[in-house]
């Protein structure tokens, strides 16, 4: 009876060793995309511009037609956040009016897979 007991024992410590020890490490695969955040501010301020609408377009007629991939407003802290996109080229502006002036700015951008990008717009 002993002797049985004994044996099942060193059984399952073997299978339990076996089961533990023959885990897979998985690597994580390669992330295809990249993100994108906008910050946009005046030019010569510090502050950035909250709830203002910044557009993305896939091509520069596109931007000049305003057929945006996305459009969004800046948060609280004057960030938009794209989240992950394809990588290519991409094309961003936003237009606002502040006390009866109107700022414009615009710019290009490359999406890289694997790469996060934090880019400021001014605008003047």
């Amino acid at each position: 009876m002993k002797s049985k007991i004994i044996v099942f024992a060193f059984l399952f410590l073997g299978l339990a060793a076996g089961f533990s020890g023959c885990k897979k490490d998985e690597p994580e695969p390669a992330k295809t995309t990249g993100g994108l955040v906008v910050k946009v501010k005046l030019e010569g301020s510090t502050g950035y511009l909250t709830d203002v609408a910044v557009g993305l377009a896939t091509s520069q007629a596109n931007l000049d037609n305003s057929i945006y991939l996305q459009d969004k407003k800046t948060d609280a802290t004057g960030k938009v956040d794209f989240g992950q996109l394809n990588p290519a080229n991409y094309y961003y502006d936003c237009e606002t009016t502040i006390a009866g002036s109107q700022y414009y700015g615009e710019g290009q951008v490359q999406i890289v897979a694997g790469t996060d990008l934090e880019l400021t717009l001014i605008l003047q």
